[in-house]
């Protein structure tokens, strides 16, 4: 007769196999576990160990012990096994003797064989050797003593696989049709680890759920281990419960947000059938209002008559004002400062108002061209409204106007604009933008002076397919932002339009984040007018620590005699960087960009690439890396300064 364990029901009862549960308890769900020094640790049944002999030498600084596991080739194997024992884990904390020694050993012994059946070896064996160089009377003279060497050889013996996998209903029901019970990860002949048994259940449970069965859960487990040919038989007991239908919803925790704004974003429908993802995206939906700290979304404990269960909405709002600032600093640019107020939640539905002051060039830079600027610093005083689910659920209405007197090195210039645009996401990648802009000013280069007044009509699309918005390890962005632009007086009398294409990349190289490759290219075309008929605040320029790292902000590319930039009609860039975690909080970046502006509508090369590459420095916070930057140009053109240091929040892109 065959010999076989059956391993049955949740916890696993296992007279001669150790359970799979209490495997899994055991290295818990990261597959470690803290394992604490116990008399009676260790095998089943052992009486708690004697006293130290009074005689026994106990070593002031305890004993010092090297750990070795051999036997094992696999190297998941040996993390399992490292993972587990308490040898390994409690190597830092000395036990006092070498009878501590020994009990930490024999508390091993159990949670290693725990660890080799989790993973599908039912016939290991252990051998567990402590050899101390003391006893061989070796010691040093006057020395310290040499460590303790503890190896643990370990028989793995032949792996077990699964054989057949069993589903039933509860109560010798059936499960509902359309539930598919295969492919769970538990195909004859695999490796028979215990992980995949529980998730494999979870899966059943899962795919129940997205079926409509919210309360469906695990009733029984049973498992049969057959030694004689070394395979394992799963059966699964499932009780589904009713099929769950959206009942009323109760929404808790409101305070100054109206309860219709969130009732507006729930993603079903009073009796329509249960769906996992549907409760996980009004969640979402919920908190990208910005108002809320927390948001849980959840069906009643128990299902209600019919299936029909009530859901509940529970939401924490976060303080309704805020205030902030930033510094930013360049060797080009010199120290600039912003701050700001804001209010999450001005009317009751969510509407954000922002009014902030941004001042460039508080000490360091001279500002623009040497005759076209003047006294003060650059300075833009701004104001942002932003009314979600305007119109249509998800589409906001947002308002910017702002004031601005602005010096860089190509022109100075004293506007004032205001955009009012829509913006709705169509999935939850992809989001356009529709609206209209007007802008008055005056422009000032060396030898122009431009009035200008404009209507512009800007049309954006912005893909995130990243894992993170401020500080991504995978995935890619991308954006397009098209313009046109009408004169309604001034000095420009020719239409043009504006279009700036971006995008990025990011890979993570060792899928823990420690290591991202990341790379950017940007494109620009002005068609319409030429050069000349365009002002100079609405042509391209490239340079800066958002740009061509290593040079002075718009200084990579051509100038006019007086050494200032003159822009382009077109833009190329292109950047990459390795972002490397030192430890969690600080990282290095190396990094090299490239780009410059043409005066033809398209990127024509006809102006040499200026690159520049060098070395950043990056500290990571909750709200975002805070950013150093030191750039070397690596062909500048004359009088261009050797190197360029950028301080700022968040990465370059």
């Amino acid at each position: 007769m065959a010999a076989a364990t059956r391993i049955a029901a949740a916890p696993f009862k296992a007279p001669v196999a150790v359970p799979l549960v209490a495997a899994l308890l055991l290295l818990g769900p990261s597959g470690t576990g803290r394992a604490q020094d116990s008399p009676a640790d260790g095998i089943p049944g052992a009486q708690p160990a004697p006293d130290a002999p009074a005689e026994e030498e106990v070593r002031p600084a305890g004993i010092r012990y090297e750990v070795e596991i051999t036997g094992v080739e696999d190297d998941g194997l040996r993390g399992t096994l490292n993972d587990a024992s308490t040898l390994v884990e409690l190597k830092g904390d000395t036990p006092p003797s070498l009878i501590g020694l020994e009990r930490r050993a024999d508390s091993d012994r159990d949670r290693l064989q725990t660890a080799l059946r989790s993973a599908g070896y039912y016939d290991a064996r252990l051998d567990i050797r402590i050899e101390d160089p003391a006893a061989t009377g070796t010691l040093p003279a006057g020395g310290e003593a040499p460590p303790v060497k503890v190896t643990v050889a370990v028989t793995p013996g032949p792996l077990y696989h699964f054989k057949t996998v069993t589903v039933r209903g509860a109560n010798g029901g059936t499960l509902p049709g359309e539930v598919a019970t295969d492919d769970l990860g538990l195909a004859a002949g695999s490796p028979a680890v215990a992980q995949r048994v529980l998730d494999a259940e979870s899966e059943l449970v899962g795919r129940l759920a997205k079926r409509g069965y919210a309360f469906a859960k695990a009733a029984d487990r049973e498992v049969v281990v057959d030694h004689s040919d070394r395979t394992m038989d799963v059966a699964y007991t499932v009780d589904p419960g009713p099929l769950t239908r959206y009942g009323a919803t109760r929404i808790e925790g409101l305070e100054k947000v109206e309860e219709d704004l969130v009732r507006g974003r729930l993603a079903w429908t009073e009796g329509q059938v249960y769906d996992p993802g549907a409760t996980d995206r009004a969640r979402q939906d919920i908190a990208a209002l910005q108002v809320f700290d927390t948001v849980r979304v959840r069906m009643a404990d128990e299902p209600g008559p019919d299936g029909v269960t009530p859901v509940i909405v529970t939401v924490g709002e976060r303080k309704r004002r805020f205030i902030g600032g930033g510094v930013t600093f360049s060797t080009e640019d010199g120290l600039g400062t912003n701050a700001y107020w804001g209010h999450r939640n001005l009317f009751g539905g969510a509407e954000q108002l922002r009014l902030g002051v941004d001042v460039g060039r508080v000490a360091g830079s001279s500002g623009g061209s040497s005759s076209t600027g003047n006294d003060l610093p650059d300075l833009r005083f701004s104001v942002n409204f932003r009314k979600p689910d305007f119109l249509a659920v998800k589409q906001s209405l947002v308002v910017n106007f702002a004031v601005v007197n602005d010096q860089p090195p190509a022109y100075s210039r004293v506007a004032s604009e205001l955009t009012v645009k829509l913006e709705r996401p169509l999935t939850d990648q992809l989001t356009v933008s529709y609206g209209v802009t007007g802008e008055r000013g005056r422009v000032k280069t060396e030898d122009t002076t431009y009035q200008t007044a404009f209507i512009g009509v800007p049309l954006g699309a912005a893909w995130n397919g990243t894992d993170n918005l401020l500080n991504p390890t995978s995935g890619q962005r991308a954006s397009l932002q098209v313009t046109p632009w009408f004169p309604i007086g001034g000095d420009t009398k020719s239409p043009f339009t504006s279009i700036l294409l971006n995008g990025s990349t990011y890979y993570d190289l060792g899928n823990d984040g420690r290591y991202v490759a990341a790379a950017r290219i940007g494109l620009g075309s002005i068609l319409g007018t030429s050069l000349t008929d365009i002002p100079p605040d609405h042509r391209f320029y490239a340079g800066g620590g958002g740009s061509v790292r290593g040079y002075g902000f718009q200084k990579a590319g051509p100038r006019d005699r007086y050494d200032d930039p003159v822009g382009g009609r077109s833009l190329f860039e292109i950047g990459a960087e390795l972002r490397i975690k030192v430890t969690e909080s600080i990282g290095v970046v190396p990094f090299v960009d490239a780009g410059t502006v043409y005066d033809s509508a398209y990127p024509d090369f006809s102006e040499p690439l200026r690159v520049g590459a060098g070395l950043g420095l990056r500290y990571y916070t909750d709200f975002g890396p805070l950013r150093v930057d030191v750039g070397i140009p690596l062909n500048p053109a004359s009088g261009d300064a050797r190197w360029q240091l950028y301080l700022s929040l968040g990465q370059a892109f």
